[in-house]
Order: C-alpha cells, then sequence, then structure tokens
C-alpha cells in the first residue's frame, strides 16, 4: 500500500527536478525573417548563429546580412552569470551582462563603454527547443526602438 505512494512522489521529485534544469541553447539557428517583427528597425537579409551552451557557459558566432551590404561576423564568449563581459557591436565598444531569468529565459544587456547606447534582449526558447524568441529594446541618444527576433533551429 506503501509503495505506489512513495513511487509518486519520487515521480514527483524528479519531474521537479528535470523542469529547474535551464533550456540548452546550443545547436545551429536561423533567423525567420519573415516571422521577426521589425517596427523601425533595418530588416536583414539572413542571420546565421550557432550557440554552445553548457550552463552556465555561454558562446556564440554568428554572420548577419542586410541587402546591400557585406557579411558582417559577430561573437561572444562567457557566462550566464550576472558579470560584465566585454563585447564590440555595431553600436561600439562596451560590456554585456547575461542573466538568467527562468529555465527558458535569458536576459542581456549590452552597455557602450560612453553609456550612450543600451541594447537589451530578452531570450527565450520555446518549450519544444526548436524556437528562439529575441525581444529587443535599444536605447540611444536618437531615442528608443524595440523589434523581435524569432530563430528556428537547423
Amino acid at each position: 500500500m506503501h509503495r505506489p505512494i512513495g513511487i509518486l512522489i519520487a515521480t514527483l521529485i524528479l519531474g521537479a527536478l528535470c523542469a529547474a534544469q535551464p533550456a540548452n541553447l546550443s545547436g545551429n539557428w536561423q533567423l525567420n525573417v519573415d516571422r521577426s517583427k521589425w517596427g523601425n528597425m533595418n530588416r536583414p537579409v539572413s542571420v546565421i548563429l550557432t550557440i554552445v551552451h553548457q550552463e552556465p557557459s555561454l558562446s556564440y558566432h554568428g554572420s548577419v546580412q542586410y541587402a546591400n551590404e557585406d557579411v558582417r561576423d559577430f561573437g561572444f564568449s562567457g557566462a550566464i552569470d550576472g558579470k560584465p563581459y566585454p563585447m564590440s557591436r555595431s553600436y561600439g565598444d562596451g560590456e554585456i551582462v547575461i542573466i538568467r531569468i527562468d529555465g527558458r529565459t535569458i536576459e542581456s544587456t549590452f552597455r557602450t563603454a560612453d553609456g550612450n547606447t543600451i541594447e537589451t534582449a530578452r531570450t527565450i526558447v520555446s518549450r519544444d527547443g526548436r524556437t528562439l524568441e529575441r525581444r529587443l529594446r535599444l536605447t540611444t541618444p536618437e531615442g528608443t526602438r524595440r523589434w523581435t527576433e524569432i530563430y528556428e533551429r537547423k
């Protein structure tokens, strides 16, 4: 009589532990330009992204192409740990801090060295692990812009 209750409790504990594990972002990702929402941002032709993620370590590299422009490469190597890491962006040199919000969500804040440009990105991986949604906000002396990027695992 006690055995089924013990199995039920063990199953619940195991389920809770598995649910607490952060989603692994590792893989090859491609921007779905049409599903993304650009607002007043310049829409790229394509973005290809490769992520290597072993919690808390995170690194990525990729390339972005805009119409009538050369391909630009980008990358990052650091961790999801709330500590600042140096980074160069098209906005200039600065630092990025990445924190974990929950098992499927991280948030990054990039700030240029002069503090004039701040980009925040909330990245959410879908429950099935096939889609990344990045909700971005860019604040500059000229104002604030928002857009959403949708990436699909390849």
